[in-house]
């Protein structure tokens, strides 16, 4: 190899040198910027200790806001004064999750499914 050919590979090494060192700043610029919004959402999501929590009386469908606390298995209706029992699960464990589970304190979801289950 001539010493004029092993000149020009050099400078094509260094110019993809370079090159790879400039995208990899970019890259760690983005990812920079992609972890600060990932801390801002992080800040947004978790900024107060509780969330609010809407909930609709089974009995007389007042609606009200709650802070969510798991701790908490059951509220009393701020207009009825029934006791709502509270499930944080966000699953039915039982049935299809289109009926009737029989947890709940008299709502009328309990005796339609019976009456449902009687004309048949």
């Amino acid at each position: 190899m001539s010493e004029q050919n092993l000149s020009k590979q050099m400078e094509s090494l260094l110019k993809e040198m370079k090159e790879i060192k400039e995208n990899q700043k970019i890259m760690n610029d983005k990812m920079e910027k992609m972890q600060q919004i990932i801390n801002h959402i992080e800040n947004d999501i978790y900024a107060e200790e509780g969330f609010d929590f809407e909930i609709v009386c089974p009995y007389c469908e007042y609606e009200f806001v709650i802070d969510a606390d798991e701790s908490k298995k059951e509220i009393e209706c701020p207009e009825c004064k029934n006791i709502i029992e509270l499930d944080w699960s966000g699953n039915f464990d039982e049935g299809d999750g289109n009926s009737c589970l029989g947890h709940c304190h008299g709502c009328a979801g309990c005796e339609e499914d019976n009456e449902e289950d009687d004309d048949m």
